[in-house]
């Protein structure tokens, strides 16, 4: 049984290098607890099934290759999908940049290319975004929870996947007071979104749960233990 994590957030060129440097411990752990969560889901007996974790990034300079880096450190399976065929999406990338990623791309255990045209790129970025939000169970976004920059940029893909009830965890950046905290959003707008706490292994497990809802034989998992917790009188 998979679960899907999808990334969105800004770019390098809006995080300066102290914050890349204070984001990186952050954005692992969050991996690192989604991984604790089903570790802990699992070690349940009456649970039917493995969990396999998987990330899924566009792999652009910034978030998604933080989240790719984290990912990997904490033994996710790395889907690239990609807004044009790898040829044409290095040309979004120089110098340094490219380098990464290159380095990225390789470490990547699968590449999707979509089928975006330079010409329309704000349309391929959208597309993206769209297909990212259709393969996550839960997305990531690291933001800084402004209006953004249109169709296909950070705030636009969270509200797209708030309209699509997949729940975000938002690795919230305050520029001004230089610090980073971490809430859940399960509904709402971009911008007046419905805010959870998302503190501890039991907040990550019930976000895991919720997720499986629907998932065959995980349902039925769930099933029980509401007719346990019912008959225990925990309900």
């Amino acid at each position: 049984m998979t679960v899907n994590v999808g990334i969105t957030g800004h770019r390098a060129s809006l995080l300066n290098a102290n914050l890349v440097d204070a984001l990186e411990p952050i954005v692992e752990e969050v991996f690192r607890a989604l991984r604790e969560a089903g570790s802990a889901i699992e070690a349940d007996p009456a649970f039917p099934d493995s969990l396999d974790f998987r990330l899924h990034t566009p792999l652009a300079s910034g978030a998604d290759q933080i989240a790719a880096k984290s990912a990997h450190a904490v033994g996710y399976h790395v889907s690239a999908i990609l807004p044009f065929v790898a040829e044409e999406y290095r040309n979004d990338f120089e110098g340094a940049e490219l380098d990464e990623f290159e380095g990225a791309l390789d470490a990547a255990h699968e590449i999707v290319a979509l089928p975006g045209a330079r010409s329309d790129a704000v349309g391929a970025y959208v597309h993206v975004g769209k297909a990212l939000i259709d393969a996550a169970d839960i997305m990531v976004a690291i933001w800084d929870g402004g209006e953004g920059n249109g169709p296909g940029g950070t705030a636009h893909v969270v509200e797209l996947a708030l309209e699509s009830s997949v729940p975000v965890i938002h690795i919230a950046i305050d520029r001004d007071a230089k610090s980073i905290t971490t809430r859940l959003l399960v509904g709402g707008k971009a911008l007046e979104p419905v805010v959870q706490s998302l503190s501890g292994t039991d907040a990550y497990c019930t976000l895991l749960q919720d997720t499986l809802k629907g998932a065959g034989a995980a349902q039925v998992w769930l099933d029980r233990g509401e007719v346990a917790r019912a008959n225990s009188g925990t309900a």
